[in-house]
């Protein structure tokens, strides 16, 4: 069986950037942070919760995920 691991880029929900960085605490990867810790887009300055990020690319990962079941079906 092949890899199906996916790597999905989160955007801001306002300006589209993808760098984001951590406001309070620091962590290797956005993955590993607690869904209440705070990012800043590193463009527009706004800031958000993990919670809100993974919320506004959720089509994103439902993208994603409808793709993973695709090659895993496949395989």
């Amino acid at each position: 069986m092949r890899n199906l691991d996916r790597n999905i880029t989160m955007l801001c929900p306002l300006c589209g950037n993808d760098q984001f960085s951590l406001v309070d605490e620091e962590y290797q990867e956005l993955v590993d942070a607690p869904d209440n810790a705070r990012h800043k887009c590193a463009d527009c300055k706004s800031i958000y919760t993990k919670q809100e990020i993974l919320a506004a690319n959720a089509e994103k990962i439902s993208i994603a995920a409808d793709e993973m079941v695709q090659d895993a079906m496949q395989d």
